[in-house]
């Protein structure tokens, strides 16, 4: 190839180059004017192919009678209910996963709180981390069990209800949950039958009287879904309330 030609194709690439970069620049620049207009978050492309539809009556439309779309629009619909934090003398939160990262535990600690953590995969044994920490070399599972399937995951397995029992002796698990954040992972095999299953479970916290206020997608997590042919985020970051346990503050006297 002549010196000449090269430099013409390389002039072409440097201009598809930035002609690429405008158009990305000019679709965020969208995006966010769209956002101030609407009042939506960036993940606009995601909300918008909800607009077309009427709004659903989440409390009693039945799980079996949902599409792919609207689960999906489920598990990121949010009320948008402001919680804001407050400094307590006496919480307790239940920690579930820690790997060595102890930011969560100890910024609910600086706000008053008690807390218990567990995570059976960082080999160590019960212990307290600070004052106001204390570790447990248990994990959480649907059953009590010991996982030994692998050499380097022998792990004791625990119910939250026997968690529950075992360290604070009550009975019973979410009349006494005042908040609950989870990680919700949709299921990637199984076909839809699996899919609605992991629904329901959500549905089931509401419908018992848990309020969610917050739900946020795991930027991680885009990727294809092979149990219902569909690409999209598998991971969301949820949070509700127990509308049971509701502190309300007593209204002040303007006068």
């Amino acid at each position: 190839m002549g010196r000449k030609r090269e430099v013409e194709l390389r002039k072409q690439l440097a201009f598809r180059t930035a002609a690429s970069m405008l158009g990305m620049i000019a679709l965020v620049f969208y995006l966010i004017k769209a956002s101030e207009v609407t009042g939506t978050s960036p993940k606009i492309l995601s909300v918008m192919r909800h607009k077309c539809h009427p709004p659903i009556d989440w409390g009693v439309t039945k799980v079996e009678d949902l599409t792919v779309e609207q689960m999906i629009e489920y598990v990121e619909w949010t009320n948008g209910m402001p919680i804001s934090p407050e400094l307590y003398n006496e919480c307790l939160v239940y920690s579930f996963g820690i790997s060595h990262d102890w930011t969560f535990d100890k910024a609910i600690e600086r706000m008053g709180c008690r807390v218990f953590s567990f995570d059976p995969s960082m080999n160590m044994e019960d212990h307290n981390h600070s004052p106001k920490i204390h570790f447990y070399n248990l994990g959480l599972g649907d059953r009590d069990e010991r996982w030994n399937k692998d050499p380097n995951m022998n792990w004791t397995m625990k119910s939250l209800e026997s968690i529950y029992y075992n360290l604070l002796k009550h009975e019973g698990m979410m009349d006494l949950v005042r908040q609950l954040s989870v990680e919700v992972h949709l299921p990637e095999q199984g076909g839809l039958d699996e899919f609605r299953n992991r629904i329901k479970i959500i549905k089931s916290l509401e419908d018992y009287g848990m309020v969610r206020f917050d739900s946020k997608y795991n930027p991680w997590s885009l990727e294809w879904n092979n149990a219902v042919d569909w690409e999209g985020f598998n991971a969301y970051e949820v949070a509700w309330y127990n509308s049971k346990l509701l502190r309300v503050k007593p209204m002040t006297d303007p006068n």
